[in-house]
C-alpha cells in the first residue's frame, strides 16, 4: 500500500511542475530585443492566460487523464500476471496499477497535447504585440 502512495505522490509532483508546460518560442526581432527578457516572459504569460480564459485548455488535461487510466489498466494487468506467478496477485496488481497510472499520467502531461486552437490563439496574441512566434518548446 505504501508503494501506491509513493507512485501517486510522484505523479502529482511531476504533473504540478509549471516548468514542464510547453511555451511559445519567439524569434528575436526588434520588438523582442527592445522588450527585454522580463517583458517578453510577461507577455507570453499574459497571452497564455488570455487563451486559457478564452478557448480553454481542456484537451491538455484530458490527454493526461486518459493516458493515466490506460497506464493504470495495463500496469494492473501486468502486475496481476506477475502476482499470479509469484504468489501475491493482489498486491502485485495494486502496485502495477499505481505505477502504470503514474507513468501514464506523467507521459500524457509531457506529450505535445496542447490543442491547435489554444496554440493559434496564443500565437495571434503574441503577433499582435509585435512578436514573431516560431514554434513551441
Amino acid at each position: 500500500m505504501n508503494k501506491k502512495l509513493f507512485f501517486i505522490l510522484i505523479a502529482l509532483l511531476l504533473l504540478a511542475c509549471p516548468a514542464c508546460a510547453k511555451k511559445p518560442v519567439l524569434y528575436p526581432n526588434e520588438q523582442y530585443r527592445e522588450a527585454g527578457k522580463a517583458k517578453v516572459s510577461e507577455d507570453i504569460e499574459y497571452c497564455m492566460d488570455f487563451a486559457d480564459k478564452s478557448v480553454g485548455k481542456t484537451s491538455r488535461g484530458k490527454t493526461s487523464v486518459k493516458t493515466g487510466v490506460k497506464g493504470g489498466l495495463i500496469g494492473g494487468a501486468v502486475g496481476l500476471g506477475i502476482g499470479i506467478v509469484t504468489g501475491s496477485p493482489g498486491s502485485s496488481a495494486l502496485a502495477g496499477a499505481a505505477g502504470g497510472a503514474a507513468g501514464g499520467a506523467v507521459g500524457g502531461a509531457m506529450q505535445d497535447n496542447q490543442d491547435t486552437l489554444y496554440k493559434e490563439f496564443v500565437e495571434r496574441c503574441l503577433k499582435e504585440k509585435g512578436y514573431e512566434p516560431m514554434g513551441w518548446r
